[in-house]
């Protein structure tokens, strides 16, 4: 993987003008090039990246960052640190008209997921899964360990009945107690009992911790009699069957993907995992999605202070961004995810809350200025940790960085 940005490199300048420290760097076709936004009209703004005339991804429409670039979930503009004169020769006026973004991604099962949905846990009234229904959500996110999957389920139960349930996205997850073969059916055969939505479009392992079937979550026993393979193999045993569509993992590092990857007979199509400004994970997203997984976003705001205070929503420099584009703060921190090609998930019981964070959300963009300032933030923050998880290296899997190979 090429230089991350973060650091400028001792041979700066001197020669491969494909590298974006190379002062002629912004004149090719490469990571921050602006050379459709300074010149092409809008009708060819197509070939982005190194595409060097392939055809557009489904999910790329003209003047859209959606993966761009062949979909490496990065912006279509700077890198998170460095290359700072780039957003001179874009103009301040680039971004600038009104915009129609794509409002879905498209997995690689070829079934699009809805760029924005709406996250279950802690929900405990169906008139807030209607009102959503209402507003037009179709991506619900719920897991078995929430609790509230019945409730849901009620909110659903007008629309499924009406005939809407092929308009829906409806995702669950595996526990870490029910990695077991067994557990693995018996907990999602419940899911969807009390779903009552007829199949799972997408299952994921909540977690790639197997833990025994005594555990709670504040004292978790790790189960030794199970592997990560033997799970997988029960979740694509529902697959066979038609319960569940589509098969993905959430809070997987690239390593452990690449594990799954190596055994397992039916692919992941997602790993939803913390992503926001404060926790950018370039490499984690850009590296899964050329393997064929897309990443969603938890966490999109930065957590409801149930773990962690929020340090995110109201931070400075969000609600100057947010004032500059006349959006609110989490309009903003939701734009740059989906923006950059990344479904969100985001929680609220609030009505108003609802509606602000879905309608118009794909009629404006972020300019390149404000992206920058939004991916200055990056530093690994994050609000989902727990004292039982140990988070891997960033940057283990994929491709190393030369400066991590040569031990710098």
């Amino acid at each position: 993987m090429s230089h991350d940005g973060c650091h400028e490199v001792a041979w700066k300048g001197k020669a491969f003008p494909y590298l974006m420290h190379h002062p002629n760097f912004h004149s090719t076709e490469n990571y921050g090039s602006m050379r459709e936004a300074a010149g092409a009209s809008a009708g060819h703004s197509q070939a982005h990246g190194h595409g060097y005339g392939r055809q557009p991804l489904p999910s790329e429409q003209t003047g859209s960052d959606v993966h761009s670039r062949a979909g490496t979930g990065t912006w279509n503009g700077p890198a998170p640190r460095g290359a700072q004169g780039a957003a001179s020769q874009a103009g301040a006026g680039a971004d600038a008209g009104p915009v129609k973004e794509p409002d879905s991604v498209r997995l690689a099962n070829g079934v699009r997921l809805p760029l924005i949905g709406l996250g279950t846990a802690a929900i405990k009234d169906p008139e807030i899964i209607k009102s959503a229904l209402q507003v037009g959500y179709r991506h619900f996110d719920c897991a078995w360990f929430y609790g509230n999957e019945e409730i849901v389920g009620r909110g659903l139960a007008e629309f499924i009945s009406a005939g809407g349930r092929d308009e829906l996205f409806v995702v669950s997850k595996v526990w870490n107690t029910h990695h077991r073969p067994e557990a693995v059916r018996r907990s999602v055969e419940e899911s969807l009992s009390k779903l009552g939505c007829g199949h799972l479009d997408l299952l994921l392992m909540h977690w790639p911790e197997a833990w025994t079937p005594e555990s709670s979550f504040s004292q978790p026993v790790t189960d030794t009699g199970v592997t990560i393979s033997e799970t997988w193999a029960a979740m694509e045993a529902l697959v066979d069957e038609g319960k569940v569509r589509a098969l993905g993992v959430s809070n997987f590092s690239i390593k452990q993907v690449e594990e799954l990857l190596s055994s397992c007979r039916i692919r992941p199509v997602v790993n939803q995992v913390e992503l926001h400004p404060l926790n950018a994970q370039r490499k984690l997203v850009g590296v899964l999605f050329r393997m064929g997984l897309q990443c969603v976003a938890y966490s999109p705001l930065g957590g409801q202070s149930m773990i962690k205070p929020n340090e995110l929503l109201n931070n400075e420099l969000v609600a100057r961004v947010a004032k500059e584009a006349g959006k609110t703060p989490a309009q903003v921190l939701l734009k740059w995810n989906i923006q950059r090609g990344v479904p969100v998930v985001t929680k609220t019981s609030n009505p108003d809350r609802l509606a602000q964070n879905l309608e118009g959300m794909y009629d404006w963009k972020l300019s390149y200025e404000q992206k920058a300032a939004l991916d200055s933030l990056d530093c690994g923050t994050r609000f989902i940790d727990f004292d039982w998880k140990c988070w891997a290296d960033p940057e283990e899997g994929g491709v190393a960085k030369p400066s991590k190979v040569m031990g710098l």
